[in-house]
């Protein structure tokens, strides 16, 4: 107690400087100092840390998807490792493109998760679509107009005659030879 007042080493010329540790990860607040001979309780020598309220947030957090600046890098959600991959939907069909994706951790619009979609140019075009005599691969099953639900009934007519055989029949978009 060099100046009598009851303390010992308080407000002593010569101490280290600390900072806070409030969320005890580790890093030290450069808000929140002390000066004092040894280390308090609860400070530290570093004063690194960018948000001391927060325990997930550190020089050497890892960004995640919740708004905070995980890794103090000055930049909120920036390559999260929990974000999802998004892809445009054009179409409004629901499904997206395959060969091209966003990373992010909110949907952007008009994104979709499912990148499943054969043709993000005709709505028409999807994953379990009803194939329809238009030329697309409606069901993005990779044929065209196969088993397509307006397809007609052709009839057979192997005479020549320009009359079909009822008992030889094909469904198809376009006439058959």
């Amino acid at each position: 107690d060099n100046d009598c007042d009851g303390d010992t080493d308080i407000d002593a010329t010569g101490g280290s400087i600390w900072y806070a540790d409030s969320d005890s990860d580790g890093y030290g607040d450069p808000d929140a100092t002390i000066s004092a001979c040894s280390q308090p309780e609860g400070y530290l020598s570093d004063s690194t840390d960018c948000d001391d309220a927060e325990p997930t947030v550190s020089p050497e957090g890892v960004e995640v998807c919740d708004s905070l600046d995980n890794d103090c890098n000055g930049d909120q959600d920036d390559s999260p490792v929990d974000a999802q991959l998004w892809h445009p939907d054009q179409d409004g069909d629901g499904f997206g493109d395959p060969a091209t994706m966003q990373l992010s951790c909110l949907r952007p619009p008009s994104h979709v998760a499912d990148s499943s979609d054969c043709d993000d140019e005709q709505p028409t075009s999807f994953p379990g679509g009803q194939e329809v005599c238009d030329s697309l691969d409606n069901d993005c099953d990779g044929d065209t107009d196969n088993n397509a639900a307006d397809a007609l009934d052709w009839y057979s007519d192997s005479d020549g005659d320009g009359y079909g055989d009822p008992s030889s029949t094909e469904a198809s978009c376009t006439q058959p030879s």
